[in-house]
């Protein structure tokens, strides 16, 4: 776990914004991905720094297991986003959606991810955990590439 320690530690007591990927990642237990990303979960678990995500993660992550008819599978999605203690899903207000707006443009994001990167901002998250590289950081968000991590 060497390399991830010291992402760990800079993390730590921060508030953190989880994209898409990661949770697909975990969920379908990617075989490269998934050991990368249980010490963040464990940390979100503990309380050592909180976890956040919006709305939209959770219907994208949701997409295949409808997309598939896995009912099953879409219970166990639901159940695991609804756990509060482990992470907080956010709403996507009409502040987020107009920053998201403003954003979209302005750093040449597609209006979903400029949808995260607003929502996490507006959260007050200090990082975004993420393996899309349409996420740049900025002055209030570092933006942590998992590939590029390890």
């Amino acid at each position: 776990m060497g390399q991830i320690d010291p992402l760990l530690s800079l993390i730590q007591g921060r508030r953190v914004y989880i994209d898409t990927n990661i949770f697909v990642y975990f969920l379908e237990r990617n075989e490269r991905y998934f050991n990368l990303i249980v010490p963040f979960f464990d940390m979100f678990e503990r309380g050592a720094s909180s976890g956040f995500t919006g709305d939209a993660v959770v219907a994208e992550t949701l997409y295949k297991p409808y997309q598939l008819n896995d009912p099953m599978r879409v219970s166990e999605f639901k159940a695991f986003f609804s756990n509060e203690e482990f992470l907080t899903v956010l709403p996507h207000s009409t502040k987020v959606f107009e920053l998201a707006a403003e954003l979209s443009p302005k750093r040449g994001m597609k209006l979903i991810d400029a949808l995260h990167f607003a929502t996490a901002t507006l959260a007050g998250c200090h990082f975004m955990l993420t393996n899309d590289a349409a996420f740049k950081s900025s002055q209030e968000i570092q933006v942590i590439h998992l590939q590029e991590s390890f």
